[in-house]
């Protein structure tokens, strides 16, 4: 079975919050550039729907690494799926992610208290950030 990534995979979120969390939604002001490099860079964003979880880390640089089961861990390890990058200013800033399958994500973010929407047209992902490389404790 093929593993989607955070962004790429999830298309129906929008009413999945997990128990117990208020997700923001995709209205009101998206982040500008200088919110989103004061939150993405050297943190680790975490999704969860059913039995799919996803929990990437935005290394400094643009790389995109997969958590997965931790570093050296045998069967499921850490590895780079892709990159990321903010472009854009303002209200025009965008999440960018390129998973090396020809196409660009990109999605305004919104946040929400301690939870982000990323939104692209009829696409909206939830999740929350966690500080630095580490697993989402799922």
């Amino acid at each position: 079975m093929q593993k989607f990534s955070l962004l790429a995979g999830v298309l129906a979120l929008a009413g999945a919050a997990l128990p117990g969390q208020a997700f923001a939604a995709c209205s009101g002001n998206p982040m500008n550039q200088n919110q989103l490099n004061a939150v993405f860079p050297g943190n680790t964003v975490c999704a969860q729907r059913g039995s799919e979880r996803w929990q990437e880390y935005h290394q400094l640089g643009g790389a995109l690494i997969d958590y997965k089961l931790g570093q050296g861990h045998p069967v499921d390890p850490t590895k780079q799926v892709g990159s990321w990058a903010i472009e854009g200013n303002g209200s025009g800033a965008r999440m960018a992610y390129d998973y090396g399958n020809g196409v660009v994500y990109r999605y305004q973010v919104y946040a929400g208290g301690a939870s982000y929407s990323f939104c692209n047209g009829n696409e909206l992902h939830d999740a929350t950030v966690r500080p630095g490389q580490q697993p989402c404790g799922f």
